[in-house]
């Protein structure tokens, strides 16, 4: 039985990381993808290793394939990017996540 104690939270970059994705995309990941994780982050979502270790990447989607990143903080899910799988990590290393 799942819990639904944790909070989603999009960080500011990943909002407009949102909004530049087509409109089914968006509405795809409102509803379906972000209810997902928050059911079971740590079920949905493989660890990142390295320089991203502590946040964790969700995939879905083919031609192209995205990723949503982020990491678990308490009980809150921090997004802190959100697109295609096509140098996302790169994008993600430039982002801090949190000091």
């Amino acid at each position: 039985m799942p819990e639904e104690d944790y909070t989603i939270e999009l960080a500011p970059a990943a909002k407009r990381d949102l909004k530049k994705l087509p409109s089914a995309i968006q509405r795809e990941i409102v509803f379906t993808h972000l209810p997902a994780i928050q059911s079971d982050p740590y079920l949905k979502a493989s660890p990142l290793v390295g320089a991203l270790q502590g946040e964790r990447s969700y995939h879905f989607g083919r031609k192209p394939e995205y990723r949503i990143i982020f990491y678990i903080e308490d009980k809150t899910i921090v997004v802190t990017l959100i697109g295609t799988r096509e140098n996302i990590y790169r994008t993600a290393k430039r982002r801090t996540k949190r000091t």
